[in-house]
């Protein structure tokens, strides 16, 4: 494991079992039939039937589950935490869904499961853990089959950069391009619990678009669609509310010009 990783995994430690009893993942909903997964996401991964999944940075496991359930013939969820492996391993037990589904504890970055899979998924606020690119897509490229679909939704770079001030207007708080040394996330509340602020803050990393195309085309893949959105996967800016699809809007009027706060890509084996 990267000792780069080593306060994230404390940190996604810490955070599992306050995220598996939040209102924000609403476990006892997904127990009962609830999918994890949003529209635009099913919409992608689809055709999922016999499909083999491959769930990268998956925490607790909702979403690998609810695409097992969702018609792929078995899915692999792989995360760094220990802690929220056996929240996932827990609730495939208690969905009796054991036997089609595994979990894996393992750095994403290092992990070499020996098999391909139809599809790789990855989403929210997952890349900006990882200290290596290059790194991650060479993982992409290992486990995908020869005709597989990866496919990430991801928060964009540029919403990740910018805040709100006490006026309600958008303005650029971060910087957008990488920056070789990572950012420690001291007092920087939980997304999930947001009056929680984690006592192992974690680490994170800027990557830009470039960046992460970048890194897929080095490892032989081949981006072929990509797609930028207005909403964000959880309150990334204050005052979003969530639609019936779970994805969060900035509603208020006064909120001014809209800004990329999701994007999504699609890559495959370059031919």
């Amino acid at each position: 494991m990267s000792d780069r990783h080593d306060a994230n995994r404390r940190h996604w430690d810490e955070v599992t079992a306050l995220h598996r009893d939040s209102a924000f993942y609403d476990v006892e909903g997904f127990l009962a039939g609830r999918c994890t997964v949003g529209p635009i996401e099913r919409d992608a991964l689809s055709p999922l039937l016999r499909k083999t999944l491959l769930h990268l940075q998956c925490h607790f496991g909702l979403d690998t589950l609810s695409l097992l359930r969702l018609g792929a013939s078995r899915v692999t969820g792989v995360d760094i935490s220990p802690a929220a492996i056996h929240e996932a391993e827990s609730l495939a037990d208690k969905l009796k869904l054991s036997a089609w589904a595994d979990f894996v504890e393992a750095d994403v970055l290092k992990v070499d499961l020996g098999s391909r899979f139809d599809r790789i998924f990855t989403s929210h606020g997952a890349i900006n853990w990882l200290s290596d690119l290059d790194a991650w897509g060479r993982v992409i490229a290992r486990h995908l089959a020869p005709d597989g679909l990866f496919y990430m939704m991801e928060a964009h770079p540029l919403g990740l950069a910018l805040d709100i001030d006490d006026a309600g207007r958008l303005f650029q708080r971060f910087d957008y391009f990488h920056k070789d040394e990572p950012v420690a996330l001291d007092g920087v509340p939980d997304y999930a619990v947001p009056d929680y602020v984690p006592k192992e803050a974690g680490l994170g990393w800027t990557w830009t678009i470039a960046d992460i195309m970048a890194a897929l085309e080095a490892a032989g893949l081949q981006v072929f669609e990509f797609r930028e959105y207005p909403f964000a996967a959880w309150e990334a800016l204050p005052g979003m509310t969530p639609d019936k699809g779970r994805y969060y809007w900035r509603r208020a009027a006064e909120a001014g010009p809209d800004t990329p706060l999701l994007f999504s890509l699609k890559a495959r084996h370059a031919a």
